[in-house]
């Protein structure tokens, strides 16, 4: 007789780490465009979805939005979570929504796992390292969800002994391996083993796995060919298929309560099977009809308890066929397929991590030993930093910290103390698996664990320890690239992670830069991971050229160094721009300097002020490239304005002057020259932002708009000149969401009648209007309940938003309840 049928479906959600570790933000990845980086633009493509994932009509009608997250065990890494809190607020609580309703309803047993903290890979790394990595883990899921979690992730499910007896140490129940990692297993009790290697084990049991401490901690295989099918193959491609494929997990023959467990990386469920969020939420009302019951790990563990145990093989991991050789030699295991690349790199890179780590460590234990009671016990609760770092908070851990009272307050100390301590965390950033798991020691996510070592460098050298870059070089230079033109990591290393290299004076630098070009600039606030003040400030213009003298405090929110600066900047007009810092030491120098410059300014030459800065700044100047790239890109875009402006003044005079040429071209079937086309597509467009900014100041009715941008359109088509639709569509979709965000529980009629009419300015756009946003704020309304009067216009405008009638219907009769879709911020 067959038992009940338990289903666990496991998604891993993870990214790595990509902040400039200088400034604590991610800047632009062209390769994730249009999207501002990778991130971004995962999140839009599946995080976010999953939390409000809709169930649709085969005509691709809304009936219903699920959040996917209620249902699935899932992962998130802490770092992406930390992203995600400060970016995308509405995925962020839709997750930590998801496990408080499941712990509500699976016995108190939430669907978020825990994950060692940045992704390294844990038999890679030595023991103290394996302890961190765990602790960070551990404290920042119970910051985010408020509970101690039952399991693990381990990065890659890469797995030894001593990793799994640091995670029961610290209390956890079990972890999630892939099946080719189980070497024999045996009933509990019995003395003889049966091997199951080959991805042989049952996959629908839970298994102990005994520690040689005695400890012991247990291990849930997922079933290899479905999670392949899912993350591969046509596991996903409808609703009905990834039913079928659930369900063929199943074997009456087995005699036990099984628990079928599938585990994929996240991302499969709209990153990279698009569309995979929508199968995934039509596919749970049909599993659970079929009779399988959606359960967690932990709750199928306190029912079922392990009945056999297992034995794994150690190393091993769900992604490198040779154990973890993928994260440290040329064992073969690539993403570039028959390329001719090789992956000789992987070695040196981990043979100067492991050199640098344990120079960092031997600094850390020496001077970290004078000024911290325990220092790798400090290091293990520095989370608690990283997760809140007010100013207050810091002083109290500090105290917690010292070795002997009152010893880090003095900022000497306090500072070197940090130093240590954020060296350390970046010593451990730069173990991100991604930086090996690709093709050449060149790639993103290579030189991004290389940004974090060369900011370990830099503070454990400010921290009074001595320069270890050289020899890191040397190191790196026995990593050989597969671009001939790079030739090996040193080289790698000096042209794309020295030039990243950031100082103090270099954030001064790009703040007073940065402040020249903005209208109504503030005195106070935060610029990336520092907060800053402006003490003074000059600025006068001679012609084409302004100066500015700035004195400016800054603060680094993780080390606590500061900085008091006097910053010039001479800007001689367009991109001509000099900079430079200097530390401010009194009153009466600074305002000699200022005194003497802006008389020099309005009264001499622009040399003198040049000659003056060389003799007052000694050291480095700054320029416009020193702008960190998010800003660098937004004044490229203000400098080239007036420029872009005087190019399609000509475009038009062009077009409107051979406007009845092409149309007669046209008459007789003869091409019009690209040169005219390009006079169109510009001119066309132009006109076409401008109809949307009239919508966007309500200067026009939007049906007039949406009738303008037909008859725009329609003069593309006929003259064959392409227009770039997709920035004026994504503007409108903008113009739409915060209309929407007006509409509150009294379904105000005129907000409803600008929504629709927007929509549809908007689909005279063409196909693709993403109605995500306000499909979401809708669904949370009609939760609420719809006021009588307010019912037709609460239909029109479902219907609109691409929701089903029938459904609409259903919903409207049903007692108001609340939904896990919340509101979206201000100012999305």
């Amino acid at each position: 007789m067959a038992g009940t049928r338990y289903l666990c479906i496991h998604g891993h959600f993870y990214q790595p780490p990509r902040e400039n570790p200088w400034i604590e933000e991610i800047e632009p990845q062209d390769s994730a465009a249009p999207f501002h980086d990778w991130n971004d633009r995962i999140a839009t493509e599946c995080y976010l979805p999953n939390g409000a994932a809709r169930i649709l009509t085969d005509a691709r009608r809304i009936v219903g939005v699920e959040n996917n997250y209620r249902s699935i065990s899932f992962n998130f890494g802490p770092t992406l979570l930390s992203w995600m809190e400060k970016k995308r607020p509405e995925a962020y609580r839709a997750i930590l929504d998801a496990d408080r309703r499941s712990r509500e309803e699976r016995s108190g047993h939430g669907n978020a796992l825990a994950q060692a903290y940045n992704h390294l890979i844990l038999p890679l790394a030595n023991r103290r390292d394996k302890r961190t990595q765990v602790r960070w883990g551990l404290a920042d899921f119970a910051h985010r969800f408020g509970r101690e979690p039952e399991g693990m992730w381990l990065p890659e499910t890469a797995v030894d002994r001593e990793s799994l007896e640091v995670l029961a140490s610290q209390g956890l129940r079990f972890t999630v391996l892939s099946p080719f990692q189980a070497r024999a297993i045996r009933r509990l009790g019995d003395d003889r083993w049966t091997s199951v290697e080959g991805g042989q084990v049952d996959p629908t049991r839970p298994y102990r796995v005994r520690l040689p401490s005695g400890a012991f901690i247990d291990v849930f295989f997922y079933d290899g060919p479905i999670a392949k099918s899912l993350a591969f193959g046509e596991g996903l491609s409808s609703a009905a298929e990834l039913v079928r494929r659930l369900q063929s997990g199943f074997d009456d023959e087995r005699g036990h309560e099984e628990l079928l467990s599938v585990a994929v990386d996240g991302e499969t469920f709209g990153h990279h099977r698009r569309g995979g969020d929508e199968t995934l939420a039509a596919a749970l009302p049909r599993l659970r009809e079929a009779g399988l019951v959606l359960t967690n790990y932990g709750q199928f563990l306190e029912r079922h308890p392990p009945e056999w145990e297992a034995e794994l093989i150690d190393p091993s991991s769900w992604s490198c066929s040779h154990g973890v050789e993928r994260w440290k030699s040329d064992c073969g295991c690539n993403t570039a397929g028959d390329s001719g690349w090789h992956q000789k790199w992987r070695s040196p890179l981990r043979t100067a991590l492991d050199r640098l780590r344990d120079e960092l460590a031997a600094q850390f234990e020496e001077v970290g030993g004078k000024l911290l009671r325990d220092p790798w016990g400090a290091r293990d609760e520095y989370v608690e930093l990283l997760l809140d770092p007010d100013r207050e908070r810091c002083r109290a851990w500090l105290e917690r910290h010292e070795r002997r009272r009152g010893l880090l307050s003095a900022d000497l100390h306090r500072i070197q103390a940090l130093r240590l301590l954020e060296a350390q965390c970046n010593a451990m950033l730069m173990y991100t698996s991604c930086g090996w798991f690709f093709d050449d020691v060149s790639n993103l996510e290579t030189l991004q664990i290389l940004r974090y070592a060369a900011r370990a460098m830099q503070l454990a050298q400010e921290a009074g320890g001595p320069a270890l870059e050289s020899g890191f070089l040397d190191a790196l230079a026995a990593a050989p690239s597969n671009l001939p033109d790079l030739g090996d990591g040193a080289t790698v290393y000096d042209r794309f992670v020295r030039p990243s290299i950031a100082s103090m004076s270099g954030i001064a630098a790009h703040h007073a830069i940065a402040r020249l070009f903005e209208a109504e600039p503030a005195t106070e606030g935060r610029l990336f991971s520092y907060r800053y003040e402006q003490l003074s400030h000059r600025q006068e213009s001679a012609g084409a050229a302004t100066l500015s003298l700035d004195r400016i405090r800054l603060e680094s929110e993780r080390t606590r160094e500061s900085l008091d600066a006097t910053v010039a900047v001479l800007h001689f007009g367009g991109t001509d721009l000099r900079c430079a810092v200097r530390p401010y030491t009194d009153a009466k120098s600074q305002a000699e300097a200022e005194d003497e410059l802006f008389e020099a300014l309005t009264h001499f030459s622009l040399s003198d002020v040049v000659r003056i800065l060389d003799a007052r700044f000694v050291g480095p100047d700054f320029g416009l490239r020193h702008l960190f790239l998010d800003e660098r890109r937004a004044l490229a875009h203000r400098l080239v304005r007036e420029t872009r402006a005087g190019c399609e003044s000509d475009y038009r005079k062009i077009f409107e002057a051979n406007r009845a040429l092409m149309s007669f071209l046209l008459e007789i079937n003869a091409p019009i020259p690209p040169e005219l086309l390009a006079a169109a597509a510009s001119s066309l467009s132009k006109d076409l932002r401008d109809a949307i900014d009239e919508m966007e100041d309500d200067a026009s009715p939007t049906r007039e708009v949406r009738s303008r941008i037909l008859q725009i359109r329609g003069e593309a088509m006929h003259l064959s000149a392409r227009l770039d639709l997709d920035p004026p569509r994504r503007r409108v979709e903008a113009l739409i969401a915060a209309r929407m965000r007006l509409l509150g529980p009294g379904w105000q009629k005129e907000i409803v009648d600008e929504v629709v009419d927007r929509i549809e300015a908007g689909e005279a756009l063409g196909a693709g209007l993403d109605l995500a946003d306000p499909q979401n704020h809708f669904w949370m309304l009609l939760a609420a309940g719809i006021p009588s009067p307010a019912r037709d216009l609460a239909l029109r405008l479902g219907e609109k938003l691409c929701f089903d009638r029938s459904a609409l219907d259903e919903r409207m009769a049903q007692k108001p309840e609340h939904l896990d879709v919340a509101p979206l911020p201000e100012g999305r």
